[in-house]
């Protein structure tokens, strides 16, 4: 015969149970969540990472072509597509020190971007925000001034206005 007594620590039992399993099941589900989101290629920081090497090669080949045409203030920049023909020739106005001049502005940064590169502000469908960073000043010029190139979270890169130079580590 099944007292009272047995009937509820049957039903705590039950309950304690069903409490421990829901548990785990929550715990693997978030372990599973958690490597699975951990072990996926981050494709936007990529992209970023493969757009800001274009822009130094691009800075790099203004810096080259300013050379043997006399160091004008203006070249023309021409950008090929993956056969080698020509897409597109965009002007690019030189500083005096041979790279791509950048007006001291987050729209100076957009410029630079559509310049050198010749493609929507875009990386996967988000857009991408240049901005201007004037850095330290020595006899009053922004040495290190820089446009940081950054989705509106994650991933970002940064030109450095006088060397031409990109550095990825944002983009990792």
């Amino acid at each position: 015969m099944t007292t009272k007594k047995d009937i509820a620590e049957r039903s705590t039992l039950k309950i304690f149970m069903n409490i421990v399993v829901v548990t785990v099941f929550a715990l693997l589900m978030a372990g599973a969540i958690i490597y699975l989101n951990e072990s996926e290629p981050d494709f936007d920081g990529m992209l970023l990472e493969q757009y800001g090497r274009q822009i130094e090669t691009s800075a790099t080949n203004a810096h080259w072509q300013w050379q043997a045409q006399g160091r004008p203030e203006m070249i023309m920049l021409i950008h090929y597509d993956n056969q080698g023909k020509e897409k597109d020739r965009r002007p690019v106005r030189m500083s005096h020190i041979g790279v791509p001049w950048v007006e001291a502005s987050s729209d100076g940064c957009d410029k630079l971007w559509k310049m050198l590169l010749n493609v929507p502000m875009q990386v996967d469908g988000f857009r991408v925000i240049g901005e201007y960073y004037r850095g330290d000043l020595e006899n009053n010029e922004p040495v290190n001034s820089r446009c940081r190139f950054r989705l509106s979270r994650g991933p970002h890169f940064d030109y450095h206005i006088y060397s031409g130079k990109v550095d990825l580590q944002g983009t990792r």
